[in-house]
């Protein structure tokens, strides 16, 4: 994933539930502006350790095609759907 990628939010990280029954996430598309790494941790906590695998490395902003910008996305909660040029 790289600044300009289209993404929209995928679910191998939230499940989105509502009156019991699980909702697919928003098929609302965003372009990646930012990305920040994350800084580098003391592992020795395997629920941190954890939680940074299924979460990823980074932090995403995303500005969303109706105009809002989503900062500090999960890196794995986005699917990227186009690669910028």
């Amino acid at each position: 994933m790289k600044v300009g990628d289209l993404v929209q939010q995928g679910s191998r990280v939230m499940e989105i539930r509502k009156s019991g029954k699980k909702q697919k996430p928003p098929k609302r598309v965003g372009t990646v502006v930012a990305i920040h790494e994350l800084p580098d941790i003391n592992v020795k906590d395997s629920r941190r350790e954890s939680w940074r695998k299924v979460l990823g490395g980074r932090s995403v902003d995303v500005l969303w095609s109706n105009g809002k910008l989503s900062k500090n996305f999960a890196e794995n909660s986005l699917e990227v759907i186009s690669e910028g040029g």
